[in-house]
């Protein structure tokens, strides 16, 4: 049987077509902006920015908005309105205990190589590195490639090398000050550097106490840990969230707070870490029921002065990663170094990439930061790939 041209015609645009929405995602409680919410489906993936908000385009029509804390919105494209609020998730404090760490830890431990995969494979990313001088923005930049991990995470079997990941950078936009009014370089992490601190660590040793909570009618564990008071020096606190079905660690989230850290020293300048905070969304691929980054952030605040210290300044850097098509079918070809300072490598730009990009959106903090250091007048030495 022949279809006419029309029919054919029509079910072609209709096969192909995009449901796309905007919004910002805000706390009910206090109608704070939410950033680093999902927004999912089984094809598609994005998140909200610092702002709340986020754009999704996807060939299916469902939608699902979820946060880890928050409870988890399941809709369509065509119901989601231009303000999305959610309601803060409620542990079921009575079931609190003081943890049996060594059965919970070493189900998750038996549960490695049936979550998560310690192989090689290959998924697609999207890195963000925004840099702030005492609060201002005084550098952006984005980078979108292909990556090959050897295993996405480590065992006694399994020693981190150098050669790990495999990186075929494939877009770029960087923008920002080479030098602080003090004539300062801040360094930024090299693709190792940060592919390894977006990797899941264990903290459940004899240095931390341990507590345990359930939500989700028992289907998930809270299990919050935090140094114990002897170890005054680096305070080390969090949680992580555990699947009870498959003994999977589905999120991190962890802070480090130094309270007397030594300084270093680079020439006339004094610096040390004051904080870093750590947070890592793992998802369940539909492929091969393996679990796999979703999104990281990570984030680190710098204190600067000089041997006098006549002042005090801080760098804030934070990198946000996302990943998809994990496990993917298609090669990396290695384009770039993965142990050089990320705002040293170049790579051309491409603006109609990065006009349609919505993966992450740009707040509009950072729109009027690149505005405003792309002025020819600006006073201060610039680095960037966009032309005017």
């Amino acid at each position: 049987m022949k279809l006419p041209f029309f029919f054919l015609f029509l079910f072609s645009i209709f096969s192909h077509s995009q449901y796309s929405t905007s919004a910002i995602v805000l706390d009910s409680s206090d109608n704070a902006p939410l950033e680093f919410v999902g927004i999912y489906n089984s094809k598609d993936h994005t998140m909200s920015n610092a702002d709340g908000r986020f754009q999704f385009s996807s060939s299916s029509d469902s939608v699902i908005v979820y946060r880890v804390g928050y409870d988890k919105l399941i809709t369509t494209s065509q119901k989601v309105k231009d303000t999305i609020y959610l309601n803060k998730s409620v542990l079921e404090l009575n079931e609190v205990t003081v943890t049996n760490k060594k059965k919970l830890w070493q189900k998750v431990r038996d549960s490695i190589e049936s979550n998560y995969p310690t192989y090689p494979y290959q998924e697609k990313f999207l890195l963000r590195g925004v840099l702030r001088y005492n609060g201002e923005i005084t550098r952006i930049q984005d980078i979108q490639g292909k990556l090959e991990r050897r295993t996405l995470l480590y065992t006694k079997e399994i020693d981190p090398d150098k050669k790990d990941f495999k990186v075929e950078l494939t877009n770029m936009r960087k923008v920002g000050l080479v030098k602080d009014e003090k004539q300062v370089y801040f360094i930024f992490e090299t693709f190792y550097q940060l592919f390894m601190n977006f990797t899941p660590m264990n903290a459940t040793g004899d240095a931390f106490d341990l507590t345990e909570s359930t939500f989700e009618n028992g289907n998930k564990i809270n299990l919050s840990f935090h140094t114990k008071p002897e170890f005054d020096n680096e305070e080390v606190k969090g949680h992580y969230i555990i699947n009870t079905e498959n003994n999977a660690i589905e999120r991190i989230y962890m802070t480090f707070n130094y309270k007397n850290n030594p300084y270093k020293e680079d020439g006339g300048t004094r610096y040390r870490t004051v904080t870093i905070e750590k947070e890592i969304s793992l998802s369940k691929s539909s492929k091969n029921n393996k679990y796999h980054i979703a999104s990281a952030k990570y984030d680190v605040k710098v204190e600067l002065t000089d041997e006098q210290q006549s002042y005090t300044s801080y760098y804030d850097v934070s990198f946000i990663l996302t990943t998809s098509d994990n496990e993917g079918d298609f090669d990396v070809k290695k384009n770039v170094s993965t142990s050089k300072d990320l705002f040293k490598i170049n790579y051309p730009y491409d603006e109609s990439y990065w006009n349609a990009q919505n993966q992450l959106l740009l707040t509009d903090e950072m729109v009027d930061f690149i505005e405003k250091v792309q002025d020819p007048n600006s006073e201060f030495k610039i680095r960037s790939n966009i032309k005017n």
